[in-house]
């Protein structure tokens, strides 16, 4: 098996990346969000109208270099291009959730002038161009050719992950769309409201729902966590295609009752772990200053243009300085070293600023964050 056969072999058997679960959420690349959270990324980012072209050149980039000879001015555009478009896909919140520098890291390190060397020496070595004995050069170019294997899976997976990430963004949209025209509060609802998604013709023809399943491939294993001094098994799953993880996350919100709803205001899709029924989004609306929840609750907040409110006016702002105050003075008095003291003061300014903006929040939970036990425990976590 030639060089080429065996990158277009591992295009559908390399694991590109893993992602943990644990209860309601996720784990990838050391940071956790909620199950179902990736659908909310792709509708807020507009993902169904990026530009394909840079993607589609690298694509076809790519190909080319696997059928010609290797030089070192390819290898160098190579890498140029697939730098850029890590740049544009960074732009978008769904790319966030990966490490979007390190992978950035890794394409230079493929392509230091040492490593285009190896690559250069490798294929003269395989046309018989010149012979070495069986040494740690020998090694030496055998380990290159994996890297230059991976490099070359990198430019075949960025740009088909764009694709795969449109699509998925064109499910979401209509599924949601589904969902608040069924008014879909409850877990039952949800599934009655994707069955009248899957059994509409006209989704069938757009998304081949017939002929393509929303079938997903990977590899799950267990693992062991501690948390709290308690081992618990979760399940770690392995994906080689970025449209297996999406769909799975976008059922597994379904089954957690995780789901999009657009806003009666300001028609922005928001979030909800809950099912429940709320109709509005807690962002800011910018035309009058405040969530779309709370001028839900006050409709004279459209008629008359707020007075902008102080902080010192807010409601949440004296027990925060009472927070703020105890912290400063346990700090002082050496009953928590300042690191743990920075972090309680990050927590609380967190929460302050939360309850300004979710309404909800402010009523139901804020309080709650803000004993004093609580911050310090949370703040003395690794």
């Amino acid at each position: 098996m030639d060089f080429k056969d065996n990158v277009l072999k591992k295009l559908n058997t390399t694991n590109l990346f893993s992602v943990t679960y644990r209860k309601d959420k996720f784990a990838i690349s050391d940071k956790e969000y909620p199950i179902g959270y990736t659908s909310f990324l792709v509708m807020d980012t507009d993902s169904r109208f990026i530009d394909e072209s840079i993607f589609e050149d690298l694509k076809n980039f790519t190909e080319e270099l696997l059928n010609k000879d290797f030089n070192r001015t390819d290898f160098l555009n190579y890498r140029a291009k697939i730098i850029s478009v890590i740049d544009v896909l960074s732009q978008y919140e769904i790319f966030k959730i990966f490490d979007i520098k390190k992978c950035k890291e890794i394409i230079n390190e493929f392509f230091t002038e040492e490593k285009i060397k190896l690559y250069e020496e490798y294929e003269r070595f395989t046309k018989n161009e010149y012979r070495i004995k069986i040494s740690e050069k020998l090694d030496e170019l055998v380990k290159a050719s994996v890297d230059l294997e991976t490099a070359f899976l990198i430019g075949f997976f960025i740009s088909s992950a764009v694709k795969e990430v449109k699509y998925y963004s064109s499910v979401v949209f209509q599924i949601t769309n589904k969902i608040v025209k069924n008014n879909a509060r409850t877990k039952a609802e949800l599934a009655e409201a994707f069955n009248d998604f899957i059994n509409d013709p006209y989704m069938n023809f757009i998304f081949d729902v017939n002929s393509h399943p929303f079938g997903t491939r990977a590899t799950i294993i267990p693992v062991v966590e501690s948390e709290n001094g308690t081992s618990k098994i979760l399940r770690k799953v392995y994906y080689n295609n970025l449209k297996d993880f999406l769909m799975t996350d976008l059922f597994e919100g379904y089954i957690h009752g995780h789901y999009l709803w657009r806003c009666d205001i300001c028609d922005r899709y928001f979030f909800m772990t809950t099912a429940r029924n709320q109709l509005y989004c807690s962002t800011v609306n910018k035309k009058y200053g405040v969530p779309c929840s709370y001028i839900a609750k006050h409709p004279e907040v459209t008629k008359r243009k707020m007075k902008k409110q102080r902080k010192s006016d807010s409601l949440y702002y004296v027990l925060w300085k009472n927070r703020y105050d105890s912290i400063r003075k346990n700090k002082s008095l050496s009953k928590y070293s300042a690191n743990v003291s920075a972090k309680a003061k990050e927590l609380i300014d967190y929460y302050f600023n939360l309850a300004n903006v979710d309404f909800d929040y402010a009523e139901n939970q804020y309080e709650k964050d803000m004993e004093l036990s609580k911050i310090y425990e949370e703040a003395m976590k690794d």
